[in-house]
């Protein structure tokens, strides 16, 4: 439990050292920086769509996305192309509210945590949006970049890179990028293992019985070796196809904004008595945009994001989310008690 402790007190100080690192080498060492007139005015569209409001709501599923780079680069602004805070928002605030069981005072400090990592996490990463916006040296080369990840393409161009090899081999560059990304992704494990061990004690998930136990050191060792397992099925796709892969994460980013809207909305429509922590009269305002945004984000995420649409650039979003439903229904069919009426 020590060695954990230490783990994540070091997770805490390198998503901030590492967010400091790299903002200090995008600004210092870039050729040139962008004037803020192209930052801020600079519009394009490259969807193949022409009319602008639909163009502005595939703009708009882009801070839905949680994967950044793959959905959102040929969509309709620039820093769409770039956009990776989009994850700070909901994993700070979903850690915080996943930690709820083993923290003290949790009807204060849980919801208090949650406020205060929504506002750090758009603070920091509208920072990292603007610097990396400054540093582009070619838009161009940024939008048709052979990289998955656009960002790539920036500390490249930075440098005058040719290949991914002379950023790997530079350790000012990638050492601090590396860092950053694993402590991210030990901080995101450890948040997806709660729900899996709570879901198990409450017996809504295959095999619940063994994934509820704790080790000798009280820790759910079955949840999070289980939870690292399905992390892995879920990301081999990956290198052998990009459209699998995407297919897979477009529905569980469908399935995650259809749990926020069910959770909004039972507040605002059944109503829950307010606790000792609440917002006051911002409350219900805040309840309803957020309840409006995760439907809007359900619909908009199933639209085509390019034009001609071919195997390739398909939205497999809707179908794939019709899947997951067929799937989790027959499962619960077949698992549910029935009754035999005469």
């Amino acid at each position: 439990m020590g060695a954990l402790s230490w783990l994540n007190k070091l997770n805490v100080f390198w998503s901030c050292a590492g967010l400091f690192l790299v903002v200090m080498i995008l600004s210092l060492f870039a050729t040139s920086h962008r004037d803020p007139h192209w930052v801020f005015t600079n519009y394009q569209n490259r969807t193949g769509f022409d009319n602008p409001y639909y163009v502005f709501i595939l703009g708009m599923v882009g801070a839905t996305y949680t994967l950044f780079g793959k959905f959102a680069g040929p969509l309709v602004t620039d820093y769409k192309a770039i956009d990776s805070s989009n994850d700070w928002y909901s994993l700070g605030a979903e850690c915080s509210a996943s930690m709820s069981e083993e923290t003290e005072n949790a009807d204060i400090t849980s919801p208090m945590a949650m406020v205060t990592s929504i506002t750090t996490a758009w603070f920091f990463g509208l920072i990292y949006l603007l610097v990396l916006l400054f540093s582009i040296q070619d838009m161009e080369s940024v939008l048709t970049t052979t990289f998955n990840l656009p960002v790539t393409q920036v500390f490249m161009a930075r440098r005058g890179w040719n290949t991914i090899d002379d950023c790997i081999l530079n350790p000012d560059d990638s050492v601090p990028v590396l860092l950053w990304d694993n402590v991210a992704y030990s901080v995101f494990k450890v948040d997806r293992t709660h729900p899996t061990h709570r879901s198990s004690r409450g017996g809504g998930i295959p095999y619940h019985q063994a994934l509820q136990r704790l080790n000798t050191q009280q820790i759910p060792g079955n949840a999070v070796i289980a939870t690292c397992i399905i992390t892995c099925c879920i990301v081999l796709p990956y290198p052998l196809s990009d459209l699998f892969f995407e297919i897979i994460i477009s529905a569980a980013t469908i399935t995650v904004y259809v749990t926020y809207a069910v959770v909004l909305g039972c507040k605002y429509f059944v109503g829950i008595g307010k606790g000792r922590f609440h917002l006051g009269p911002l409350s219900k305002p805040i309840t309803i945009i957020g309840f409006i945004w995760s439907l809007f984000a359900v619909i908009a995420f199933t639209f085509p994001t390019c034009w001609p649409i071919d195997l390739v650039n398909a939205n497999y979003a809707g179908p794939a989310l019709c899947v997951v439903i067929l799937l989790s229904y027959a499962v619960a069919s077949s698992s549910s008690p029935t009754t035999t009426l005469h």
